[in-house]
């Protein structure tokens, strides 16, 4: 199954780090929302919100432990690979990395949608 984690916007600006894999989305492959918080932390993603801004929210959220995943990589229901963009907060830079179970990482750009 398939967690993804959107990156809240927390003091201005998103964190980018294409060597680990980070960027707007972070969808992990895993069997349970446990083993993908797991993963997710093991990447670089937190869960305590500690340094991000008061006012804005936590940068990152972990799943709900009764979270069952997508079959496929998706964002807000909508598989990665038709999924479109509102806005292009990341620039150039891809919008979403899959963590794969077997250790692959694949990025994505989105394009913007029309709407």
């Amino acid at each position: 199954m398939f967690f993804t984690f959107n990156q809240n916007n927390s003091g201005g600006g998103f964190d980018f780090d294409e060597a680990r894999g980070i960027t707007e989305y972070v969808i992990v492959e895993a069997d349970t929302a446990d083993e993908a918080n797991e993963r997710a932390e093991s990447i670089g993603l937190y869960f305590d919100g500690d340094g991000d801004c008061p006012c804005c929210g936590d940068r990152w959220y972990a799943q709900w432990s009764n979270d069952r995943g997508r079959e496929v990589p998706s964002i807000y229901d909508e598989p990665v690979e038709t999924a479109t963009a509102l806005i292009k907060w990341m620039g150039d830079n891809p919008d979403v990395f899959v963590h794969y179970a077997d250790g692959r990482v694949a990025a994505h750009h989105l394009p913007k949608s029309n709407h």
